[in-house]
């Protein structure tokens, strides 16, 4: 006889709601002792034909009934990953894998404690419904220092999971979990950036990053459109940063051409007023990145490769010191209690929120790190024009006005359009990264559009309504982070022996600043890091700002926010 399986599914309409399977525990015991995938076809199958006797289900019958299906069980114990492999003729029922040669995978995930199904290489899904796979309770039952928690579970927090995963050595394996407020949906910066990459950046750090990420996200299928990138000027200050940049990016193995203005209004009709302008500069390496698709194609592929979520609400830390007024993460708070850590790592990818989460441990009232962390949330404009059906042609580039500080994309069947033309707001954030509408956005936006041929067709008046904007397509307040000179905080905290943070970091240098701490973090003990990450890992250092005073810091950081490609000297 076979282990056990017990299943139940629930439907709304013709939707799958719920598929669970549960295992007894005393039948996951030896399977979790095994090394690798286990089989267990005919238990699964038998499970699967059943179910599909329902006519809502043919189609799950259908695509997987006569596939071959291997079961992933994680340590948690109540999440299942089937990986299902169909083979070129799958007709007559299913083959042995053996000698066969198999298309792409397709990829189910069902949870046993909420049961979300899905096939994650669906390219149009954007939603990354994550679910916890284990609770405070379990891992606190089961104290482990081979742990690293990631804080946050955005854009930076997914990649670090994903990069994490698939880096850590068989030898060194440990478990990760993400712990994020929501695992629904993105309520940090993540889940509202209009996507512009553009890899030239006066800072070398940045460019780099910029040209990892860009390598990292063409893989991600519908993680990044190379539509190409369009600086715009009308003043002799203007024309000449252009020239500059021109050659700076050439420099840079970017490509990039100087254009007159006919030329660039042809590539953006819409947008572009050749009268107006009197030179263009294109990168048509550049382009978009849909920060959500990417984000939830390196949560799904982290979970498949073993990474753990909880769902919790991070409030703050405890701490302890240990030796030479070195510190020691002890315990993370959160609303549902708190998680003992017990030696394990923790990572900060919290973005927008790392300023708050540094600035008090609990127990002591103190800072958990004594260097200063000027991570500044700051307001920022965007908007939209009403609905209209998708251009044909060629895609528009995204377009830049660095003269005006505006900027505007082509997202499909709308355009958006963006303003750093203004005094920078700092703001407190609360529990999502759209913050409350100020009056004189309006202004700000309306003299934005001014510079686009089809500024009229664009709304400038804000709202303080319940719904989501960027989801309604509305002006809205999109909060994210600066710091005094523009570069992310990524490294290790040298005060606090468990620490890492990963933060203000933009959808532009997601990736290639998550790689670099993946490898820094899984490399062996005794050996050194390679020279370029040395350079790396020396600018980005959290640390880089001991010794300065945080509110001298933070003026730095607000007056960074109109200079965010470091174009000023």
């Amino acid at each position: 006889m076979g282990p056990p399986v017990k299943w139940s599914l629930k439907f709304q309409g013709i939707a799958l709601l719920e598929l669970t399977l549960r295992l007894s525990s005393q039948s996951i015991h030896p399977v979790l002792r095994r090394p690798t995938v286990v089989l267990l076809l005919e238990y699964i199958r038998k499970v699967l034909i059943t179910i599909s006797s329902s006519p809502l289900c043919q189609d799950l019958h259908r695509r997987i009934i006569y596939s071959v299906c291997w079961l992933f069980i994680d340590e948690s114990k109540n999440s299942f990953i089937w990986r299902v492999q169909r083979p070129d003729s799958a007709a007559g029922g299913y083959k042995r894998r053996q000698g066969r040669r198999y298309r792409s995978p397709v990829v189910l995930i069902v949870n046993a404690s909420r049961g979300d199904c899905k096939n994650i290489h669906d390219p149009d899904c954007v939603s990354h419904k994550m679910t916890s796979t284990l609770d405070i309770h379990h891992l606190n039952g089961n104290p482990s220092s081979e742990r690293i928690f990631i804080v946050g579970g955005g854009i930076v927090g997914a990649a670090l999971a994903f990069y994490l995963s698939r880096d850590l050595s068989s030898t060194n394996k440990r478990q990760i979990v993400i712990v994020d407020r929501c695992l629904k949906k993105s309520l940090g910066s993540t889940g509202h950036a209009p996507g512009f990459v553009g890899q030239l950046n006066e800072s070398p750090v940045l460019t780099q990053l910029a040209k990892e990420t860009v390598s990292e996200y063409l893989s991600i299928p519908g993680g990044f459109s190379r539509v190409g990138g369009l600086e715009l000027s009308s003043s002799p200050l203007g024309v000449e940063a252009l020239h500059r940049r021109c050659e700076m990016a050439r420099a840079a193995d970017l490509p990039a051409e100087i254009l007159t203005p006919e030329t660039a209004a042809s590539l953006a009709p819409d947008f572009i007023d050749p009268e107006s302008v009197d030179i263009a500069l294109h990168f048509p390496s550049d382009g978009t990145a849909n920060a959500q698709k990417v984000t939830s194609y390196y949560l799904d592929q982290a979970r498949i490769q073993g990474v753990d979520f909880l769902e919790a609400n991070v409030t703050g830390f405890t701490r302890s010191f240990i030796e030479d007024e070195k510190a020691e993460m002890k315990a993370i708070q959160t609303a549902e209690g708190d998680i003992s850590l017990t030696g394990s790592t923790v990572i900060l990818a919290s973005g927008i929120w790392t300023s708050p989460l540094i600035a008090s441990a609990h127990a002591s009232k103190q800072q958990v790190t004594q260097a200063p962390i000027p991570i500044v949330p700051v307001a920022h404009p965007y908007t939209f024009t009403p609905p209209r059906p998708p251009r044909s042609g060629i895609p528009y580039p995204f377009v830049r006005w660095p003269d005006h500080h505006v900027y505007a994309r082509d997202h499909g069947d709308r355009d958006g359009l963006g303003s750093y033309n203004h005094a920078p707001i700092q703001l407190d954030p609360t529990t999502t990264a759209i913050g409350a509408w100020p009056s004189e956005f309006d202004q700000v936006l309306s003299e934005a559009t001014s510079h686009l041929k089809n500024g009229n067709e664009f709304q400038v008046r804000g709202s303080a309504g319940d719904s989501d904007p960027w989801l309604a397509k509305e002006p809205f307040n999109g909060i994210f982070a600066v710091t005094p000179d523009n570069l992310p905080l990524a490294g290790k905290v040298p005060d606090v022996a468990n620490l890492w943070i990963c933060a203000a970091i933009w959808v532009t240098t997601a990736a290639g600043t998550a790689k670099l701490i993946s490898r820094e973090i899984c490399r062996e003990a005794g050996t050194a890091s390679s020279p370029e990450d040395k350079l790396l890992l020396e600018a980005l250092a959290p640390a880089r700002f001991q010794g300065s005073e945080l509110d001298l810091l933070t003026q730095q950081a607000l007056r960074k926010y109109n200079d965010i490609y470091n174009r000023k000297t």
